[in-house]
C-alpha cells in the first residue's frame, strides 16, 4: 500500500503528475501543467509536473487557461509524453 492509499489523497497530488481529460478527438483539458514550451496549429508543447506533454493535430487553439489548467480544442491526433 502507497503513501497516496494510506492518506486517501489522489495520485495526481502525491507525485506533481498532469491530468488529462480528453473527450473525443476534439477537446483536451490539461490540469497541473507548468508552462507552454510551444504553441501553433499544429502542435502545443507543454512542460507538465513530471514531464512534458506534446498534443499534435490539426486547427489546434488554447480555449483557456489559467496557472494550473488550460482546455485545447481542434483536431487531436495525438497525444504523447516526453
Amino acid at each position: 500500500m502507497g503513501i497516496s492509499d494510506k492518506l486517501c489523497l489522489p495520485k495526481d497530488v502525491i507525485h506533481k503528475a498532469s491530468v488529462i481529460h480528453a473527450i473525443g478527438h476534439f477537446e483536451v483539458y490539461l490540469e497541473n501543467y507548468k508552462y507552454i514550451i510551444e504553441y501553433n496549429e499544429e502542435l502545443i508543447y507543454i512542460q507538465a509536473g513530471t514531464c512534458k506533454i506534446k498534443i499534435k493535430g490539426k486547427n489546434l487553439q488554447i480555449v483557456y487557461f489559467n496557472n494550473c489548467d488550460m482546455k485545447i480544442c481542434g483536431r487531436i491526433k495525438e497525444i504523447e509524453y516526453c
